[in-house]
C-alpha cells in the first residue's frame, strides 16, 4: 500500500512523468504555501504547482481493509472525490494569498486509487474542469510508485492533453 511521501518527492516525480507526457521540463524556482512550488517553463514563464491528495479516510480505508479485503477506493469513488478537490482548490486558488493564479497546476495525488481503476469513470468528467481556473490539472497514480519509481498521469484538463500517459520508465521488483 501507499506511503506517504512529501512534496518534494512527489513533485520529482510529478516533473519527471510530465515531461515524458508534454516534452517540457519544469525548473524548480522555489518552494511556496500557495501553491506548493513556484517552477518555470521553458519559455520562462512561471507556474505554480500545487499537490493535494484524493484518498480514502484513514478509518474507512482501515475498516475497508480488515473486513472487505479491499486495499483501494473504487473508481467511482475515486472520481467523485477527484471532483470535490478540484472544487476545494479552486475556491483556494481564487483567494487573495494564492500565487500567480492565472498560471497554476494543481496534481491530484491518487495513492489509493490506480489510474486503471478510474479510467472509464474519468470519460464521464471530460471538459467539467474548464472552469476551474487552473491551467492545467493533472492527477498522478502514485499507487505503485514503490514498485515503479514513477508515477503515471492523467490529464483532466486542457483538453489538448486529456487522457492517460503510461509509465515510460521503470520496472517492478521481483
Amino acid at each position: 500500500m501507499f506511503e506517504l511521501i512529501g512534496e518534494t518527492e512527489q513533485l520529482r516525480l510529478f516533473r519527471d512523468a510530465y515531461r515524458d507526457a508534454t516534452g517540457q521540463r519544469l525548473r524548480v524556482v522555489r518552494k511556496s504555501e500557495r501553491p506548493d512550488f513556484i517552477c518555470k517553463r521553458p519559455d520562462g514563464t512561471l507556474v505554480g504547482v500545487e499537490f493535494t491528495l484524493v484518498t480514502r479516510d484513514p478509518e474507512s480505508s482501515s475498516w475497508d481493509s480488515i473486513l472487505n479485503g479491499v486495499e483501494y477506493m473504487d473508481g467511482s469513488d475515486a472520481s467523485m472525490e477527484i471532483q470535490a478537490a478540484v472544487s476545494r482548490k479552486a475556491a483556494k486558488r481564487a483567494g487573495p494569498d494564492w500565487q500567480l493564479p492565472d498560471s497554476s497546476i494543481l496534481v491530484l495525488s491518487t495513492p489509493d486509487c490506480p489510474i486503471s481503476d478510474l479510467a472509464y469513470y474519468l470519460n464521464g468528467v471530460r471538459g467539467e474542469f474548464e472552469g476551474s481556473g487552473f491551467t492545467e490539472i493533472w492527477l498522478a497514480d502514485h499507487s505503485e510508485t514503490e514498485a515503479y519509481g514513477a508515477v503515471e498521469l492523467f490529464c483532466l484538463w486542457p483538453d489538448e492533453w486529456w487522457g492517460w500517459y503510461r509509465r515510460q520508465r521503470g520496472k517492478p521488483f521481483g
